[in-house]
């Protein structure tokens, strides 16, 4: 009996802890203090067992807490996310991107990169329907292409990324391309940037914001090479662009790691509003700002997904809640992207993805 104690307890406090580090992962704290935390979490996770038996005497009401976490939270918790997803929202269907070269290429943590059943090179394109209730008749079938988290290091090598930019210019030309950060992990791919994003090509818009991890690699050097590409860069405010003739409010949010849309009061209420924000956990600002459409990524879906259980590490102050897919309050939806990259190239039953929406009425 207090060996299945024992085991529920790990459990229970493994997912304590994972709560607590994908919070810390969400706030903007420094790199040193956040991979040293990392590394704490996963020591104490794995010595748990052993400093649980050391005194069973003390360590029983404890165990029997964290337990109750694992046996009656865990489930409770997953059968609320598989339910969770808003009825009539979207629809989706999903296609591997094919033939693209499994190039590794030289970049960080190229071990990761090697491991058995991983899933780095296997994008999915993602075509989205949504039934949007305040989309104006005008904008009924506008498509957007929506990119995140291209974590440009060196892995995947650039001959894989080439081809990927090349399938998607070849798709039949989308109304707006929206780009939603964490482009570089070093500053020696710089030189990435123009040559693959200046691919794409847009019938109306093309917007873009930074992430995280762009704010250690020369963000304004980041933003001036997207406006010479011809995207119309957010950085923290909003600017009123025409999308097939009609006037559209686009809101960029780049907090919490650089300032957020301050000004967006003095927006026009009226029209539709697109927010593109890197992290989902600025949905509650978006609904605020009474915004139709959100695009977020940064959580990677969780990069790992277990059966049944689902995603894991996701740096969201709201943990798993947000981890990827379509969301609702009143009148905003959201969709989260599970990206394309990542510094830990690491894919595990949750591939690279591209997201192809098309906006209908309700």
């Amino acid at each position: 009996m207090i060996w299945l104690l024992l085991a529920a307890a790990w459990l229970g406090y493994a997912m304590c802890q994972m709560r607590i580090l994908n919070y810390l992962y969400a706030c903007p704290l420094p790199k040193r203090f956040l991979k040293f935390y990392r590394l704490y979490t996963g020591v104490a996770i794995l010595l748990f067992p052993l400093t649980s038996m050391l005194d069973l005497h003390i360590m029983r009401p404890y165990l029997v807490i964290f337990a109750s976490i694992a046996v009656v939270v865990l489930p409770w918790v997953t059968l609320r996310r598989w339910l969770g997803q808003p009825p009539g929202v979207a629809t989706s269907t999903n296609a591997m991107i094919p033939d693209l070269p499994r190039v590794l290429g030289a970049g960080k943590n190229l071990w990761l990169a090697r491991l058995p059943k991983n899933g780095l090179f296997d994008v999915e394109l993602t075509r989205t329907t949504l039934k949007l209730q305040y989309l104006p008749k005008e904008l009924h079938g506008v498509t957007v292409l929506v990119l995140s988290d291209l974590h440009f290091h060196g892995t995947p090598g650039r001959e894989w990324f080439e081809a990927l930019f090349d399938h998607l210019a070849a798709l039949p030309t989308p109304d707006v391309v929206a780009l939603l950060g964490d482009y570089l992990d070093d500053d020696e791919h710089h030189n990435w940037l123009a040559p693959l994003l200046g691919r794409l090509r847009w019938g109306s818009v093309g917007v873009a914001i930074l992430g995280n991890h762009d704010v250690h690699h020369q963000p304004a050097m980041i933003r001036a090479e997207f406006r010479r590409l011809g995207y119309n860069v957010l950085s923290g405010g909003w600017q009123r662009l025409n999308v097939r003739g009609v006037p559209v409010v686009f809101v960029g949010d780049e907090s919490p790691w650089l300032p957020g849309p301050a000004d967006l009061p003095a927006a026009p209420l009226a029209g539709f509003r697109i927010y593109l924000t890197h992290t989902p956990d600025n949905y509650p600002n978006a609904c605020a700002a009474m915004c139709d459409l959100v695009l977020a990524g940064h959580v990677h879906g969780g990069g790992i997904r277990l059966p049944l259980f689902g995603s894991i590490f996701v740096p969201s102050v709201y943990g798993r809640r947000y981890d990827q897919g379509v969301f609702r309050t009143g009148r905003t939806v959201m969709l989260v992207g599970r990206g394309i990259s990542g510094k830990e190239p690491l894919r595990w039953n949750c591939p690279p993805q591209v997201l192809l929406l098309t906006l209908t009425g309700t």
